[in-house]
């Protein structure tokens, strides 16, 4: 594989991660710093569900809607909730585990792709049936300008293309201060608050999971919201400086202002002692495997310091795909009651 280049122009490759020994303060003024980058309001109204179905005979996905603080550039506290399009899946109660698990669909068609079976995703691979298998409550989300929550097409305009995202249209939060991933965020950690509340379910045993997009989603919540209870970033924990900032990417994964106090490492470094698994491909374009062992090899002392257990990087053979084998086992692990 071709290295990107990286100019003068380009920012470090370096991260300011948590040495040993140093303040847990210094950890909370940089996890502050990421939620206000975000726009990320712990104090928001709790995400729910308008209505908790009964599981389906085959443990199939049911779709529900998720109710979720309105996340409209200056909306009022008491504005209408978003209504946000999600699959449900429960284990079988011979299988469940009590845990469960928020899951975040990769920048593309949405949340369908993660139960598609029939042929399966290419880059999911059916991974809610997957994870829902494994005994863990699964919960998947719409994200803003993917699948069913994707800005309509302007009058008279044709309908968007099964894979055509909007994201540059949602961009327009960027005007009013907000990157369009904050929102993603914000929905996501409102899917977890719903999540936790279903009977059958831990509330001390649920984490996020996600790769590429979803990925960045669930690394940065992890990151920003100390009560999630772990973490599976698949194909996108690398460096800011050798992906996003090197090759090209939709403009939906900036967020201003994380440079350069806030690389991927130093972001991934505020999840310990949390458990935290990170899956990439040995062959992936997009995410170097090189930039992500360097970045990786920062993070095991933050865990070993405070007496955690260190995260666990699952490289597989491939390229940009979640395959969810070792990463998903390692997960179950860290959930088990």
């Amino acid at each position: 594989m071709t290295s990107p280049d990286r100019g003068a122009d380009q920012p470090r490759q370096g991260a300011r991660v948590e040495r040993p020994g140093a303040s847990a303060g210094g950890a909370e003024e940089r996890r502050e710093h990421l939620r206000t980058l975000l726009g990320l309001d712990l104090t928001a109204a709790d995400g729910r569900l308008a209505a908790v179905p009964p599981a389906p005979p085959d443990d199939g996905p049911v779709e529900v809607q998720l109710l979720a603080p309105c996340g409209e550039p200056g909306a009022a506290p008491d504005a209408d909730p978003d209504v946000i399009p999600a699959f449900l899946l429960r284990p079988d109660p011979a299988v469940d585990t009590g845990a469960g698990v928020v899951l975040i669909a990769g920048h593309g068609r949405g949340i369908d792709d993660l139960v598609a079976t029939d042929p399966a995703d290419e880059y999911h691979d059916a991974l809610a049936h997957k994870l829902v298998r494994a005994g863990l409550t699964v919960l998947c989300p719409e994200m803003i300008s993917f699948g069913r929550r994707r800005v309509p097409p302007p009058p008279g305009g044709a309908p968007w293309a099964p894979e055509e995202k909007t994201c540059e249209i949602a961009a327009r939060h960027l005007l009013h201060g907000r990157p369009v991933m904050g929102r993603r965020i914000a929905d996501a950690r409102a899917a977890v608050q719903a999540l936790r509340v279903l009977p059958g379910v831990d509330l001390q045993r649920v984490a996020v999971a996600g790769g590429s997009g979803g990925g960045a989603v669930a690394l940065l919540l992890a990151a920003a919201d100390e009560t999630i209870s772990a973490a599976l970033v698949a194909t996108y924990f690398c460096s800011f400086a050798a992906s996003i900032a090197s090759i090209r990417h939709c403009p939906c994964n900036i967020v201003p202002g994380l440079l350069p106090e806030l690389e991927m490492a130093d972001i991934a470094a505020l999840i310990a002692p949390r458990p935290l698994v990170i899956e990439a491909g040995e062959r992936n374009p997009r995410f170097p495997i090189i930039a992500t062992r360097e970045a990786f090899s920062l993070l095991p002392p933050v865990w070993e310091a405070r007496g955690a257990v260190p995260p666990e990087l699952v490289v597989t053979p491939g390229g940009h795909a979640f395959r969810a084998e070792r990463s998903l086992e390692a997960l179950c692990e860290h959930l088990a009651g």
